[in-house]
């Protein structure tokens, strides 16, 4: 899947277990009802954001009056099927760099779409969303407050380091170790994944770091256990507010796949196409002798159909 960052801190789209899941955080499609995990400067600041190295890990920097705060966002890529540790799961680190900032914690999911009735409840540390057989869980070191969104400040001194863990469930089996002891333990590698899968890159001419991370993204939209290609994590912003091309991104489009598939060769990452030729091998032979527009990550057509 893939969790969409503001430069505010605030996650305003992420969707799970998948890319065409209903949304979890959807304030990218509505503000007021759509849900989001906010972490933002209460004072006015100035922002500056770089992924660290060759990866997916993006740091953001705030400046305000009193201090300079860094939060720091991972979607974990995990080393073993076998580990028990959370499948699905978005780390985010804020760390104290100069002064003190006052920081604002909001967490507000809203699944499917908004239009799920949560049931939020505080364990401790760890605050638990639940709708049907799914979970949400939100593990910290540090007290927040609660309430119907769930809402705290923090005041981040520097020097100061916090950890939040956010993790999705469907009766996974999981085991959770202490934050503190495991959060670096996620982030460096899947940072050093990241670094050794763009080390592949079969390109050494002009521009050649924007095309690395050109490439880095196209990856990053490959649903890893098929190997579908999404055209887009997101769905209906619309292009046409009122009218019909308000099309679904998440779905593996033939053509946008294969164009994708061509770059990604050219660029020596092969494993990418053999992955994808073979999950588009599987998909079509489902609905042989007719050929659809587009099909979900796992080769079905039913949820493209609605």
């Amino acid at each position: 899947s893939a969790a969409l960052v503001s430069r505010s801190g605030s996650i305003d789209w992420l969707c799970l277990p998948n890319f065409s899941s209903p949304s979890l955080f959807a304030a990218i499609l509505d503000p007021e009802r759509g849900g989001r995990f906010a972490i933002t400067p209460v004072q006015p600041f100035d922002v500056s954001r770089r992924y660290a190295g060759n990866s997916a890990v993006i740091e953001t920097e705030y400046r305000t009056a009193s201090g300079v705060i860094r939060v720091t966002d991972a979607m974990i890529i995990g080393d073993s099927p076998c580990q028990l540790e959370p499948l699905r799961e978005v780390i985010r680190v804020v760390q104290g760099l100069e002064g003190t900032v006052p920081v604002q914690i909001i967490f507000d999911p809203r699944p499917d779409y908004g239009r799920s009735r949560p049931r939020l409840e505080a364990r401790g540390r760890s605050r638990i969303c639940r709708w049907g057989s799914e979970a949400l869980i939100l593990r910290t070191d540090h007290e927040p407050a609660t309430g119907e969104a769930d809402e705290g400040r923090i005041d981040v001194e520097a020097g100061r380091r916090i950890n939040f863990s956010l993790s999705y469930n469907r009766r996974d089996i999981a085991v959770l170790p202490p934050l503190a002891e495991r959060v670096a333990g996620r982030i460096v590698p899947t940072g050093a994944r990241w670094n050794l899968w763009c080390g592949g890159l079969a390109y050494d001419a002009r521009y050649r770091d924007s095309v690395l991370r050109s490439a880095l993204t196209l990856k990053l939209m490959t649903f890893t256990l098929s190997g579908a290609v999404v055209a887009a994590p997101t769905t209906s912003l619309p292009e046409w507010i009122g009218a019909g091309r308000n099309w679904d991104y998440r779905y593996c489009w033939l053509r946008d796949a294969a164009l994708t598939m061509r770059s990604l060769i050219g660029l020596g990452y092969l494993d990418e196409a053999r992955a994808f030729f073979n999950w588009m091998l599987h998909a079509t032979r489902l609905t042989w002798p007719e050929l659809q527009v587009l099909y979900d990550v796992y080769g079905r057509t039913e949820i493209a159909e609605q």
